[in-house]
């Protein structure tokens, strides 16, 4: 479904990304792990069209989208929900989830398949999201992304500044949207929650793959469990 090749991306000097490349397949979970200033983020925000890549190619569904606009490539299918979730802290709960659905005809049954992942939602639809916590953020987030009806799902860090059982409810989650037919590019610091849902993961280091595997092989890499699981 997602295939790239040898992408380099330059912040004025400094290169963040050199010649990486990854594919994900239809159906999968596919986690990018690695410390800050990686390249993570940069990475999914060069799919996305938020940033220009200096060389290389991304290509979604066999066509590329390397110099596409953000929301031509959301056209296309795939969604993207930001670090540190980039809601309207302005508008409703109801607002940003129209906001999400722009591209595609507003039904009920869409909002009914987020409420029914998130029913809390459901409650605060007429409440300012700015006033939500940081889990109700990070659900109404994915919910606005899931309105666009994406095949592709980029997420990044969904459980930044999250306690631990709301993490867990977000992976959960992660996992039933999986389930239900999204394939999902997942960046996360939390190493250990990733590797445990995805079905393949990459490691960056300093702008570079240098690790790749199923989930379980880097779960179980002694020199993964040192560096990003704390072992």
């Amino acid at each position: 479904m997602l295939d790239i090749q040898n992408l380099s991306v330059n912040y004025g000097p400094i290169q963040a990304l050199k010649n990486i490349s990854l594919r994900v397949d239809e159906g999968e979970i596919v986690a990018l792990i690695g410390c800050n200033g990686a390249g993570k983020t940069t990475t999914l925000r060069t799919i996305s069209g938020l940033l220009r890549p200096a060389s290389g190619q991304v290509q979604f569904d066999g066509k590329d989208i390397t110099r596409e606009k953000p929301h031509e490539v959301v056209r296309r299918g795939l969604s993207h929900v930001p670090e540190r979730r980039g809601i309207f802290a302005n508008l409703t709960v109801h607002e940003n989830l129209i906001v999400g659905a722009y591209t595609r005809k507003i039904t009920e049954q869409g909002f009914d398949e987020v409420y029914g992942l998130f029913p809390i939602l459901k409650e605060r639809t007429k409440q300012v999201a700015g006033t939500l916590s940081g889990g109700e953020q990070q659900m109404l987030a994915i919910s606005r992304a899931l309105l666009a009806k994406p095949r592709l799902m980029l997420l990044d860090e969904p459980s930044l500044g999250l306690a631990p059982q709301i993490t867990q409810s977000i992976f959960n989650t992660i996992r039933t949207i999986n389930k239900s037919g999204t394939t999902v590019m997942l960046v996360e610091q939390n190493a250990n929650a990733a590797l445990k849902i995805a079905d393949r993961a990459y490691v960056l280091e300093v702008g570079e793959t240098v690790l790749s595997g199923s989930g379980s092989e880097l779960l179980n890499n002694d020199e993964v469990r040192k560096a990003y699981l704390g072992e």
